[in-house]
């Protein structure tokens, strides 16, 4: 019988490929990590619910499951949030990134970094004390949380990276460390939420770091979620 720990194996596995190298291969491995994510949120939300159909049924949308379970039980992943004031936005647009220059050019924004990298250094839109059309709380949240958002607005889009996409108007860009250690922190909140791996069940994420049968930077990797 099917129940929410049947997403768990392929979320393992998604991860497993994308620590994987060889490393550049950047829509390969948004289109990964994205997967992982959403199989991980499937198993939650199954268990949250109890009807694996229903969770299912959300496909791709990350917003949407993540909304659901977040509604369905106050104690879910306390550390995370999308904002609809963020997720509204035309993140990654050429015209969002050039919103988002401040007078200096010392200031600009630095789209596709990770938090450590820009988090302290936010450009001010002049005179306006907002950057774009986000707060400048909003605009540090979306920073720190690049990885999440970019899953949460263009999975289904992933696949097509370096062609029109449908959910980005114009000129766009996309841009990641992988492999990112911020998922780390985010899977493993996620996988103590879901009681992953319980006692009796298979976390084949350890059994292929014992089997030592991967690169060493994978095993590094990954070996950060029992850190």
């Amino acid at each position: 019988m099917y129940e929410w720990r049947s997403f768990l194996w392929t979320a393992d596995e998604f991860f497993i490929a994308y620590s994987l190298p060889p490393l550049n291969l950047l829509s390969v491995k948004l289109f990964l990590i994205g997967h992982t994510v959403e199989m991980y949120l499937k198993a939650a939300n199954t268990k949250i619910t109890g009807d694996i159909d229903r969770a299912i049924r959300f496909g791709h949308k990350i917003k949407e499951i993540w909304a659901d379970c977040k509604g369905r039980d106050p104690n879910f992943m306390p550390s995370y949030e999308i904002r609809d004031s963020v997720c509204n936005e035309d993140l990654f647009t050429q015209d969002f990134w050039s919103k988002s220059i401040s007078q200096k050019p010392s200031e600009r924004a630095t789209g596709g970094f990770p938090a450590s990298a820009c988090a302290d250094k936010l450009p001010v839109a002049p005179d306006s004390g907002i950057i774009s059309n986000l707060s400048k709380d909003d605009f540090r949240h979306f920073m720190q949380n690049q990885g999440l958002y970019m899953i949460a607005k263009l999975l289904p889009d992933l696949k097509y990276l370096g062609t029109p996409m449908k959910f980005l108007k114009g000129a766009y860009g996309l841009g990641q460390v992988v492999p990112d250690p911020y998922w780390i922190d985010f899977l493993r909140e996620l996988r103590t939420y879901l009681q992953h791996p319980n006692r009796d069940g298979l976390d084949v994420i350890k059994h292929h770091i014992e089997e030592n049968d991967m690169p060493r930077v994978s095993i590094a990797y990954l070996g950060q979620l029992y850190a």
